[in-house]
């Protein structure tokens, strides 16, 4: 991940959320929603905690669309 400030971070175990609020402007019919119209999601890594990658998706310039579900019990 780029130290660009553009990233999100989705952490398991006590579950954090970690993205610029800046970058991410929350949407205003729905406050549990935040967005950017102007940036792309162009790579997906998943690692284990530990530094260990299990899924790189590559870059992809012209954007991805992906769907990310985080279940918690």
């Amino acid at each position: 991940m780029s130290d660009s400030g553009g990233d999100i971070i989705i952490k398991g175990g006590s579950v954090q959320l970690h993205f610029d609020s800046a970058q991410y402007t929350k949407d205003p019919s729905d406050p549990r929603k935040h967005s950017n119209l102007n940036k792309r999601i162009t790579r997906i890594v998943i690692d284990d905690g530990a530094g260990g990658i299990q899924y790189d998706s590559g870059d992809h310039p012209d954007a991805l669309k992906w769907t990310i579900k985080v279940l918690c019990r």
